[in-house]
């Protein structure tokens, strides 16, 4: 090799030890949980006028949405609640209600459903949660030509589970 050539080659090395390194930076940023990402935030954006005016129209309508969490074994489902009510807390029935429910510190991770209606005039859905803590709840009903969409934050709140004894373990 000349004298001076390896100059180049030491460059090519660094660059691409850069790309790398780069790379490497990038998955391990993308593989977050907490991190989170909105699902197509350019439409949205677009569509900001269109979203203030339903808030607008629902906020109108006076409808409230009560969110609560049956306390929280790691990884077996959990009932999930919702309880909607009119401007003067008169439950309404009769409605399509759907949920997204996601754990704030790990945003990325989302859960939809849509509830089942209960004869008390509240909405009833389960949810597998792996984290005692807080969940942002986003609430869409709609019941004729009226359609409620509201947000509540819930704590879930982890139920300790005594563990069973061992075949001839004494008490």
């Amino acid at each position: 090799m000349k004298p001076g050539a390896a100059w180049p080659v030491g460059i090519a090395l660094v660059l691409a030890a850069s790309v790398a390194g780069n790379l490497a930076m990038l998955r391990v940023a993308g593989d977050d949980p907490s991190m989170a990402i909105e699902p197509d935030y350019y439409r949205k954006a677009v569509g900001f006028d269109s979203t203030m005016a339903r808030e607008r129209r629902s906020n109108a309508l006076g409808w409230h949405a009560i969110t609560t969490l049956d306390s929280v074994v790691d990884g077996t489902p959990t009932t999930v609640r919702v309880q909607l009510s009119d401007s003067t807390n008169t439950p309404i029935g009769n409605a399509t209600v759907s949920i997204v429910a996601l754990f704030n510190a790990r945003a990325n991770e989302v859960q939809a459903l849509t509830l089942e209606h209960e004869p008390n005039g509240s909405y009833r859905g389960s949810l597998v949660i792996r984290h005692a803590g807080e969940w942002e709840v986003r609430v869409d009903a709609v019941r004729g030509a009226a359609h409620f969409v509201g947000t509540s934050r819930v704590i879930a709140v982890g139920a300790s589970v005594a563990a069973a004894p061992r075949p001839g373990s004494r008490p």
